[in-house]
């Protein structure tokens, strides 16, 4: 398998509706780094499963997932299943408080041994509102 296989994998899994934690089980370190934009980090995966539980906890309906460009880049690593991929996502929702949240985002990882110890997303914050952005704000 290579970190090209693995990616893959990550979004086929999503696919499947799995659940918050099990996502994080399976592809991510227990101490992986997760930033957005130019917020503090958060460390570790127990405050990223939560952070993300109340994210979608606050989703009234979803209208439009799509994933874009994927690009992986394993050149130099010097263990398996490592290097960095950057997944485009699209994503339009609306929230449980009435938003409607359009976001075009990258979110660059940084693998090893096959599992994310690092993610840090690129997005433009301006459409997150309400609820979501007090989420979004949690380290």
């Amino acid at each position: 398998m290579t970190l090209r296989d693995r990616v893959q994998e990550l979004l086929e899994f999503q696919t499947t509706n799995p659940t918050v934690e099990e996502v994080y089980e399976r592809f991510y370190d227990e101490n992986v780094v997760v930033q957005e934009n130019l917020n503090p980090p958060r460390i570790g995966r127990v405050i990223s499963i939560d952070r993300q539980k109340r994210m979608n906890a606050n989703v009234k309906e979803i209208h439009e997932v799509k994933i874009g460009a994927v690009l992986v880049d394993d050149t130099g690593a010097t263990e398996p299943l490592s290097g960095r991929s950057v997944i485009e996502l699209h994503l339009d929702l609306t929230t449980m408080d009435g938003y409607r949240i359009r976001i075009e985002e990258l979110g660059l990882q940084t693998w090893s041994n096959g599992r994310i110890i690092q993610e840090r997303y690129f997005y433009d914050p301006v459409n997150i509102q309400g609820n979501a952005k007090l989420i979004n704000e949690v380290h």
